[in-house]
């Protein structure tokens, strides 16, 4: 009988042992690990967005929001926006980067420029923007066609921007000799 009496004292304290462990973990706070994909989010950008636009401006916005965001900040499109060029050129889903600048040029702009290849802001001999150029921008670069233009366009979209020209030599079919003929051709 004593022998029952130690094995129930025993597994009683056990039990016991066992309900106020259970109580404490109970009341520890909660720990959480949350993974981080990529480089940390900056918790707000700063963009500007100028030419066709309602209300030209700089802007604060949530980090990680995208180009259509700040054109939406930015009152949307004037009709004297040329659509057809921020169609063909502009990745309205792309994620913004702190300090980027976005301009919409007009379609009057557009019969202002003599040669295709003359930019926006004025400059005579365009540079090819390695952020936001579609394929028709890298299709106008020596050695580089629609099918390599595409392929720097997938990269881009899957790693983000690049934060130096050099980056671009990172993209598959882009060697050494072909950066040397393209970068002073190329800018961010």
């Amino acid at each position: 009988m004593q022998k029952i009496d130690i094995l129930l004292g025993l597994g009683l304290v056990l039990i016991s042992a066992g309900i106020g462990m259970n109580y404490l973990r109970a009341k520890q706070p909660e720990t959480r690990v949350e993974l981080v994909r990529g480089v940390a989010e900056r918790a707000e950008v700063v963009v500007e967005v100028a030419g066709e636009v309602f209300k030209p401006g700089v802007y604060r916005l949530a980090g990680g929001s995208r180009i259509n965001e700040a054109l939406a900040e930015a009152g949307g499109l004037t009709a004297k926006a040329d659509r057809d060029w921020v169609e063909r050129n502009i990745n309205q889903a792309e994620v913004l980067s702190d300090g980027q600048k976005i301009v919409i040029p007009s379609v009057e702009w557009k019969s202002e420029i003599k040669d295709e290849k003359e930019i926006i802001l004025g400059v005579e001999e365009a540079l090819v923007n390695i952020n936001t150029a579609g394929v028709e921008e890298w299709d106008k670069l020596p050695g580089i066609g629609p099918a390599l233009g595409q392929r720097i366009i997938d990269y881009r979209q899957k790693n983000g921007r690049f934060k130096d020209i050099n980056e671009i030599k990172l993209v598959s079919g882009i060697g050494e000799k072909l950066f040397e003929k393209i970068k002073d051709k190329i800018s961010l």
